[in-house]
């Protein structure tokens, strides 16, 4: 990857970590002093909250350095179909362990122990956006770059 990409790429992840502390910051506090019993803010659809608000930015960024070629034109990513392909697994066990955490059993409400499937669920919420960032990101670069990254959505560099 070139410094243009590397600048760019630099950027995006700057914004998802900013996007992640700001929704998920509180976590671990959360899970080891205050075990909540309830999932309180961190619905289902909070990744698709945070998704609209990183398209935002991506959008902003596109605008200013995308190709000579494409300047003016809207920013084309694959978010859904991406998002499609990553994430069949990760809905279900996201589904499995939201159902655990918002159903209370009788015992879980005398022994306040619902808050482990609180965590756990919070965890996988979690995981799962910093995934479709990340997604959403190479995609992203692809496009700036022109430079089909391909398969490398899911390495570490």
């Amino acid at each position: 990857m070139n410094n243009f990409g590397k600048q760019i790429k630099k950027l995006c992840t700057e914004k998802e970590q900013e996007l992640l502390n700001k929704y998920f910051g509180h976590l671990v506090k959360e899970a080891a002093v205050e075990r909540p019993e309830t999932i309180g803010a961190y619905t289902k659809d909070l990744p698709l909250k945070i998704e609209a608000e990183y398209r935002v930015f991506l959008e902003e960024v596109w605008r200013e350095y995308a190709p000579k070629k494409l300047k003016g034109t809207p920013l084309v990513l694959e978010e859904q179909k991406l998002r499609k392909l990553m994430t069949d697994n990760d809905r279900e066990s996201i589904d499995k362990a939201h159902k655990a955490a918002t159903e209370r059993t009788l015992w879980e409400r005398i022994t306040q122990t619902n808050h482990k499937d609180v965590t756990y669920y919070k965890g996988l919420l979690q995981e799962y956006t910093r995934n479709l960032l990340m997604v959403m990101r190479e995609d992203f670069l692809e496009e700036v770059t022109g430079h089909h990254i391909e398969n490398k959505a899911f390495e570490d560099d």
